[in-house]
């Protein structure tokens, strides 16, 4: 049986993949945290974000700077009404147009069917290389 938490992300990402902003912020609760992290000013949808307006301004600048190539996520962990969501992407930047290919998790915290608090876990350095068009760091083999 599923959780009510995870049918609630579950339902977010339905709503974020039709790119709907209204749609996205009808799962969020009115004093909702939104954290990805990044500097701002280099990654405009970066930064602490509180409430539904300041995170719409993030998902609008995300959905005008990323182009999603593939977006596959696994399976979602919840206790507490906390989720995990572990997965992958590949993301085309604009304006730079170079191509990211990265690992990531997610954390929601859902309360009475709300997303009350959002975190990213990613390659911040590789977004923002990749975003300003910047020459990412390579591992030796």
């Amino acid at each position: 049986m599923t959780s009510e938490a995870i049918t609630t992300v579950e339902a977010y990402f339905e709503a974020f993949g039709s790119r709907d902003l209204e749609r996205i912020l009808t799962h969020f609760a009115p004093d909702a945290t939104w954290m990805i992290p990044g500097d701002p000013a280099l990654t405009p949808w970066a930064g602490r974000r509180t409430g539904p307006e300041e995170i719409r301004q993030s998902i609008a600048a995300f959905f005008a700077a990323v182009e999603p190539l593939a977006f596959e996520l696994h399976t979602m962990a919840e206790t507490d009404g906390r989720v995990l969501v572990p997965g992958r992407y590949a993301s085309r930047f604009h304006p730079s147009k170079q191509v990211l290919e990265s690992e990531m998790i997610l954390r929601f915290t859902v309360t009475d069917g709300l997303i009350t608090d959002y975190r990213v876990f990613e390659d911040s350095l590789g977004i923002t290389r990749t975003y300003l068009g910047q020459p990412l760091a390579t591992t030796p083999a």
